[in-house]
């Protein structure tokens, strides 16, 4: 049988809406887990929040929704809103409070880095997760690289994760995979070729391999430095 190319991981509390498993329907692997944040997560590390129209509406106006954004935006580079229903509609509780709303929508926007998507109901959301997951999985084939924010001082785990998905061919999964494996980063950087190698397959682990042995050039450009140095990536 065929592995599925286009994965996405959905908070277990997301299958009563019956995204899950349209998702399924259109060829995509759903792994079900309870997230820290969002309902849905592509393996590049984009979040999508799931909302209701009139709850969107209800939470600009009591703050959730800005709480929320800012505790993504902290950990996460790439968060879309998804809202689902008849907008327009649940603004007639609000009436004469659009200015606010507008307001509110534009905070959202640019202070947050937040981008936000309409859907008519639940087979509209999963076509917009479809397209989102395909095109981010085009994206890494094509070597973009994603940026992940800088997590806070105090999330060592955050930390960990962060500077492992730096290095190319590593995302959140084989992060963790090599997290759970060696249990620091310090034994990571220590540890042999071939062990690395039987984690993430011998081809990342010797490009790992040769980023962290390769001296430093002073007056080398970072990213472009290294895309200099190894080339097509693929």
């Amino acid at each position: 049988m065929e592995t599925k190319k286009y994965r996405i991981y959905a908070d277990s509390r997301e299958e009563t809406s019956g995204v899950p498993k349209l998702l399924e329907s259109m060829g995509i692997m759903v792994i079900r887990r309870q997230l820290e944040e969002g309902d849905y997560m592509t393996p590049e590390g984009i979040i999508i929040e799931r909302k209701s129209a009139p709850d969107f509406v209800k939470s600009l106006f009591d703050g959730r929704l800005f709480e929320q954004a800012k505790r993504m935006s902290a950990k996460y580079q790439n968060i879309i809103y998804i809202v689902e229903g008849d907008f327009r509609r649940s603004l007639l509780y609000y009436k004469n409070r659009e200015k606010q709303i507008q307001s509110a929508l534009v905070t959202l926007i640019i202070e947050f880095n937040v981008k936000v998507l309409w859907s008519l109901d639940q087979l509209s959301t999963a076509e917009y997760i479809e397209s989102i997951i395909r095109k981010s999985f085009v994206n890494k084939k094509n070597n973009e690289v994603v940026v992940h924010k800088k997590p806070k001082l105090d999330e060592s785990r955050q930390w960990q994760l962060y500077i492992l998905q730096s290095f190319p061919g590593i995302g959140e999964k084989n992060a963790e995979k090599i997290l759970d494996h060696f249990g620091s980063l310090e034994k990571f950087f220590n540890s042999s070729l071939s062990e690395l190698a039987s984690i993430i397959g011998e081809k990342k682990a010797s490009k790992i391999k040769e980023i962290i042995k390769v001296p430093y050039k002073k007056g080398s450009k970072g990213f472009s430095s290294l895309e200099n140095y190894y080339g097509n990536k693929g």
